[in-house]
Formats: structure tokens, C-alpha cells, sequence
């Protein structure tokens, strides 16, 4: 199994918004490795120390990714 790039995108206000990329061999590791790039916790948005909603997976938030093109 070769490495692809891999698009995620969130689920906001009924739209998907493209966040970025990962690279992995499967969509169950490029979900993984999106979690791991771009997921927060719910303890980190308590925190505060998250701005708007930008290029991050937040708890409350569907995600997908699909083989980029």
C-alpha cells in the first residue's frame, strides 16, 4: 500500500470547509493522523486559548476526509 494525500474537511454551519491535508496509506490512518494534526480537545477549548474557528477539528464537529486529487 502506497502513502496518498489525503483532503480534511469539517462540517460547519451545513457546508464542508477544506482544513488541510495528511498523508497515509488508508482512510482509517488519514482520519487518525487528521485527529492528530488538527483535532482539539474539549479541555483546550475550555482553556481559552483557542481563537475563532479556523483550520482545527473541534469536539462538537463531523470531519471526512477523501484521497486528494
Amino acid at each position: 500500500m502506497g502513502i496518498k494525500q489525503w483532503n480534511v474537511r469539517v462540517m460547519r454551519k451545513g457546508r464542508a470547509i477544506h482544513i488541510g491535508q495528511v498523508a497515509e496509506s488508508t482512510e482509517a490512518m488519514a482520519r487518525c493522523a487528521a485527529l492528530s494534526r488538527y483535532g482539539l480537545s474539549e479541555d483546550e477549548v475550555e482553556a481559552g486559548g483557542v481563537g475563532p474557528r479556523g483550520a482545527a477539528i473541534y469536539p462538537d464537529e463531523e470531519f471526512e476526509v477523501s484521497v486528494a486529487t
